[in-house]
């Protein structure tokens, strides 16, 4: 006749020994639903127990570059680290909002706006030709690939054909 081991001696152990199992206070999940979703995992603490488990997403970096087109600080910045990172990261990691206005002064002269780039003319024509490709594409995917060809030439405005 095999021993008998008594039921209180069993439950002892089992609250004792990690990961046999036990349910902790905020837990009422049954064990085969605790790698089910990241909250029950976390709720019954078997988080290092869920393997195929996917950690939730944090929330991705807001990034606003506020640039000048014709800047060459700016286009550097834009042509070899932004978009690279942007290449590189997947989409929801990064949210990018392009302000082509940068160093401008805006005057309002008699009721009509006028603008003066740090750059000349040619900047601000630039900016708005930017401006009017992300007004009318609206998606970012779109016009950052489009945008970054016209920055990484020797002139936005030249550019703009090609």
């Amino acid at each position: 006749m095999a021993p008998t081991v008594p039921l209180a001696l069993l439950a002892l152990v089992a609250l004792l020994a990690p990961g046999l199992g036990v349910a902790f206070p905020s837990c009422d999940y049954p064990v085969h639903l605790w790698c089910s979703s990241w909250e029950i995992a976390v709720a019954c603490q078997a988080e290092s127990h869920c393997a195929n488990l996917s950690r939730p997403a944090a929330a991705p970096v807001e990034l606003s570059l506020y640039y000048e087109s014709l800047c060459p600080a700016c286009r550097w910045f834009l042509i070899q680290e932004l978009f690279t990172a942007w290449l590189l990261l997947p989409a929801e990691a990064l949210n990018i909002t392009l302000v082509p206005y940068g160093n401008a002064e805006e005057k309002n002269v008699s009721g009509k706006w006028h603008f003066q780039c740090q750059h000349g003319p040619e900047e601000c024509l630039g900016n708005m030709i930017e401006t009017c490709l992300m007004h009318e594409a609206q998606n970012f995917s779109t016009y950052f690939p489009v945008i970054f060809c016209l920055e990484s030439g020797s002139s936005v405005t030249k550019n703009l054909e090609a």
